[in-house]
């Protein structure tokens, strides 16, 4: 798994590739924290993510909710086709682009 965050005047970037096992949680959970910490309209972009724990999942839940309390919208591109068959398979996508 590969995190990457990148982050202009405007906004940040979250770029997820790999496999996101419970493992590799912590280098999420530190670009989480980073956009929690200066929060802007924040782009993840997962079409090279194949499999998220629902520990990351549900790290997107909550700062969604948190960039939202504060003004900021948690956009996605275009997940992975095997991760949003998982994802729609169990709701998970249609409540995690919801805004």
């Amino acid at each position: 798994m590969h995190t990457t965050l990148k982050t202009t005047t405007k906004k940040h970037k979250l770029t997820l590739s790999g496999e996101m096992g419970f493992a590799e949680m912590n280098e999420l959970w530190d670009a989480v924290q980073q956009i929690a910490q200066q929060p802007k309209t924040t782009h993840v972009e997962w079409s090279d993510l194949s499999r998220m724990h629902y520990a990351g999942v549900q790290m997107l839940f909550a700062l969604r909710k948190s960039l939202e309390e504060q003004g900021y919208k948690l956009q996605f591109g275009e997940p992975n086709p095997a991760l949003y068959a998982q994802l729609h398979h169990f709701g998970v996508w249609d409540a995690l682009i919801q805004s």
